[in-house]
């Protein structure tokens, strides 16, 4: 038996014996046991060296079910850690509850959560047990034979209760190939009677699913359809999706879950194993982006629009989703997964898995600041009368070069948001917006986006400033004109793709109104330093000591950026001649 540390915690390394060789291999079997505390990994080494020595005594055992039985104890044996921290956090809840209740006179409440708590506690002791008599085990196979073979009985015992408490109470999940591995390699155990506080906390554990009241207790039968289903409508009862990024989030949601039911099906909760995100995520990696805009996909499943588009001529396939977006609806899928299952015992925990990200999804793409001729071309196209005669299209690309602000924060500035702070005017989106004469919170993508925007000089000598604090139209915005769409930010969006592509200069997904975006914050970088640059484009400090001081920018800050040289090689005179031509 060997152990050694490393970033992702202690992994176990147990030799083949020479006798054993011929039958499973020379080299060693290796199990990794996560993050431990040394001691904790040595015992937990310990019991898996022991339950190898007794497995490889088993005629019909292979290698293969050898390590899938000890990686599979090795489980087991963090689920009965884990579910002792969830037990006993859950004791505490209730009986704060019990305390609640009582205090308020609520008597008969009282009373329920001190059933409650009697359930708890008798699944407490059970895990207790367990663990007591594991430690005695590994202590004991720490010393000598001797010791190990007069506990031998205690372990098998143990082995045994694992697999009854699976079946009986689902308390501990135990995988079958272990079940039936380590019963058929065992020795006739010596006589080891089960304590009695293991019938009757599995009686308790029992009554426990069938004396809920509450349709979403969850249970290992629910389907993940149905428990999944119920949380994304928690979710959206509590959440304000008035706020268009937080209702496209939970429709990306809504359509993850969709996707991992189709490709994986609707089963029980106890149904589904770690192996499962990976089954996903090799389908996604083939599934056509935008695959809803193409007649040809229609109606078919993602498995199926894989192999329609693969089946297309080279030239004529659709661009596979990337491995960040793959990667994102995996997060998504155990984000709905670790609240479907909180509380319910006798799931298994898909969610630390490590799944591999797919070869054939298309390699992510690096958004990037617009190269220079790109942006004298855009600026130069500005002034033209045809440009120029919709100003709220004209001045969407300069404002997005020089303040470094998002799309969506643009569309939706209001003249009053322009104010005076020790003399310097600036964009101020802590302020709420004001429509219909009431005031409205002003949504914002994250909470270091809400902040002051200092203004540059070169807004003004172009003449931005000006026309914006001209501005009096519908709900007081400066760009009105997208405020007659549903979505003004996502109007805003097509028109500027629309005008990049017809000067030549955009580039699906590389090269686009955001990377405007990239532009300024290097230049503010440069000339500012990262956490002036931060704070003038939303972005969260890189470091905790970084974060120390004011939020929002400071007047001298506010002066320096205003301070700082026209970015290198651009060309402001096209807009600064026709600004001052007016």
């Amino acid at each position: 038996m060997y152990l050694w540390k490393r970033d992702n915690g202690f992994t176990y390394q147990q030799r083949i014996p020479a006798s054993v060789e011929s039958k499973f291999g020379k080299s060693p079997i290796r199990v990794n046991l996560g993050p431990l505390s040394a001691a904790d990994a040595r015992k937990r080494a310990i019991i898996l060296s022991g339950a190898a020595m007794q497995l490889m005594d088993d005629p019909d055992m292979t290698r293969e079910t050898l390590v899938y039985s000890l990686r599979a104890l090795n489980e087991e044996l963090k689920a009965i850690k884990s579910a002792r921290f969830s037990k006993g956090f859950e004791a505490y809840g209730v009986s704060k509850r019990r305390d609640e209740f009582a205090e308020m006179g609520a008597d008969e409440a009282a009373l329920d959560q001190e059933r409650k708590l009697a359930v708890v506690d008798a699944e407490r002791g059970v895990l207790a047990s367990f663990h007591k008599r594991l430690e005695t085990i590994a202590d004991a196979m720490s010393k000598d034979s001797i010791a190990w073979e007069a506990e031998r009985g205690t372990y098998q015992s143990v082995v045994a209760l694992l697999g009854s408490l699976d079946r009986q109470q689902n308390a501990i999940t135990v995988g079958p190939t272990l079940t039936t591995a380590v019963t058929m390699a065992r020795r006739p155990p010596m006589p080891f009677p089960s304590p009695a506080v293991v019938k009757s906390a599995e009686s308790v554990a029992i009554e426990s699913y069938t004396d809920v009241t509450d349709p979403r207790a969850f249970t290992p039968e629910t389907k993940f359809g149905v428990a999944g289903r119920v949380i994304l409508d928690a979710r959206r009862a509590a959440l304000d999706i008035t706020d268009k990024d937080r209702g496209r989030y939970e429709e990306r949601l809504e359509a993850t879950f969709a996707a991992f039911l189709e490709v994986i099906g609707d089963h029980p909760l106890k149904y589904y194993v770690p192996l499962h995100l990976q089954d996903f995520a090799t389908v996604l990696g083939k599934v056509p982006t935008n695959r809803t805009k193409y007649p040809i996909f229609k109606s078919l499943t993602l498995e199926a629009m894989g192999r329609k588009n693969d089946a297309l001529p080279e030239g004529k396939r659709i661009r596979r989703l990337s491995r960040t977006t793959v990667k994102e609806h995996i997060t998504q899928i155990k984000l709905i997964w670790q609240k479907a299952t909180a509380g319910v015992i006798g799931v298994r925990d898909i969610r630390s898995f490590d799944v591999t990200m797919p070869a054939s999804a298309a390699a992510p793409i690096d958004r990037e600041g617009l190269p220079i001729a790109s942006l004298n071309k855009w600026l130069a196209d500005i002034v033209t009368p045809k440009i120029m005669g919709k100003p709220h299209k004209a001045w969407l690309p300069l404002v997005g070069y020089l303040t470094g602000m998002r799309l969506a924060e643009i569309v939706y500035l209001q003249s009053s948001d322009i104010v005076t702070i020790d003399g310097n005017e600036v964009f101020d989106l802590r302020l709420p917006l004001i429509i219909g004469g009431k005031k409205v919170d002003r949504q914002l993508k994250t909470k270091t986006s809400v902040r002051v925007v200092a203004i540059h000089p070169l807004l003004r000598e172009c003449g931005f400033i000006d026309f914006a604090k001209k501005q009096r139209g519908r709900g007081g915005f400066i760009f009105p004109h997208y405020h007659r769409s549903k979505d003004p930010a996502d109007t805003a969006q097509k028109q500027m793709a629309n005008w990049m592509i017809a000067l030549g200069i955009h580039e699906t997904q590389r090269q686009v109104f955001h990377s405007l975006r990239h532009n300024a914050k290097a230049w503010f970088r440069i000339h500012a330093g990262d956490g002036l640059a931060d704070k003038q484009c939303g972005h969260a400090a890189s470091s905790v000591g970084a974060k120390y001081g004011f939020k929002a920018l400071e007047p001298e800050e506010i002066e320096k950026i205003m301070s700082i040289p026209a970015p290198r090689g651009i060309d402001f005179m096209p807009l600064i001649t026709w600004h001052q031509a007016q």
